[in-house]
């Protein structure tokens, strides 16, 4: 009786560790990507912002917009692979994330075969317009 009784609470301890360390990989993962970043020239290089779109990132939720006042809004969905991630936009196709790229820790954001990098917003001349955070 006592070993099943030390077989079931083993079990039980096995379980609540492991659903902790998944749920701390997820709030890591939410937290790594918190933020406003924006739209940089490029991947390649140090990070030069446009001033033309940007993502806002708050848990699972991210909303990209641009100047023209154009805003879609997606969900956040992690993948099995640490540092990818899958935007899953309310218009159009879904997106793939890679954070972080380059040794600058850009945001590198894919759809449909073309790539572009966005780094976090850190000057008020940067930040999106009001409307992008609706």
């Amino acid at each position: 009786m006592r070993r099943i009784g030390l077989l079931l609470l083993m079990g039980i301890l096995t379980h609540t560790i492991n659903a902790k360390d998944q749920k701390a990989q997820a709030e890591e993962a939410q937290t790594l990507l918190n933020g406003n970043w924006v739209l940089d020239y490029g991947c390649n290089q140090d990070p030069n912002p446009t001033g033309t779109a940007w993502l806002v990132i708050h848990n699972n939720t991210v909303i990209s917009c641009n100047q023209q006042s154009v805003t879609n809004k997606g969900t956040i969905v992690n993948t099995k692979n640490k540092g990818i991630y899958r935007f899953d936009w309310t218009k159009g196709p879904s997106s793939t994330a890679e954070y972080p790229v380059t040794r600058w820790n850009l945001l590198g954001l894919t759809t449909q075969g073309s790539t572009s990098c966005y780094s976090r917003v850190r000057s008020a001349e940067h930040n999106p317009p009001k409307f992008c955070s609706k």
